[in-house]
């Protein structure tokens, strides 16, 4: 089961996408869920609401902004491409990412197949 359909991403949009925002945005979504997949494994058997709005959020960031501009100037015109955009990924930000985390009920909770965040050796 997919975290977010086109349909999905459409419905955040506000519109329907044309055939070549559809053939890419399956790309991008694809990508989207296997990076969202490969630090929070646990979506894949129980798919939330939350998965689904993080993942369209990754790809409309690409979708909306096509050019990955990050910022623009007028006068003796010059622009700045984003640094993840500029290499044409979509990525998972920190906000994402904490989320996606699970709540934790106390200091020393467990979850099953949640990244570690704590002390490594």
């Amino acid at each position: 089961m997919a975290l977010a359909t086109l349909d999905d991403l459409a419905d955040r949009l506000g519109r329907d996408l044309t055939a070549e925002e559809q053939r890419r945005a399956t790309a991008w979504l694809t990508d989207a869920e296997a990076l969202i997949l490969s630090r929070f494994p646990q979506y894949e058997a129980a798919p939330t609401a939350v998965a689904k709005k993080v993942c369209c959020a990754m790809v409309l960031r690409v979708l909306n902004n096509p050019d990955g501009k990050r910022q623009e100037s007028v006068d003796d015109y010059s622009y700045t491409i984003d640094s993840s955009r500029s290499r044409g990924e979509v990525y998972l930000s920190r906000d994402e990412e904490g989320e996606l985390r699970p709540a934790r009920t106390s200091a020393f909770s467990i979850v099953p197949g949640a990244p570690c965040t704590g002390w490594q050796p």
